[in-house]
């Protein structure tokens, strides 16, 4: 388990650009304990992030993007080209 969030995300990173054909991201929420926990595993090597803050989530969110960003389009992948995630919703056709 991993307690800062920058080395979780940097082994998260590099886990999906090493085999991104074989990383399972995760995210469970208690939200009894207001506990969040994501893990990101190969079956070789498992990094595992817990917080109960709620500034995380940005970061989470950022995360998410990057790791379904390379796993859809390649290892390759630029990611100062992509968009950031909106904040906002989308609205739908009426």
């Amino acid at each position: 388990m991993l307690l800062d969030w920058d080395d979780f995300a940097a082994k998260a990173e590099e886990l999906v650009r090493e085999k991104p054909l074989h990383t399972r991201y995760t995210v469970k929420y208690k939200h009894s304990e207001g506990k969040m926990t994501l893990k990101v595993t190969d079956n070789e090597e498992c990094w595992t992030y817990k917080t109960n803050q709620a500034s995380d989530l940005k970061k989470m969110e950022k995360l998410n993007h990057i790791m379904s960003a390379v796993m859809t389009r390649g290892r390759s992948v630029d990611l100062d080209s992509l968009e950031e995630p909106s904040s906002e919703p989308k609205r739908g056709k009426r």
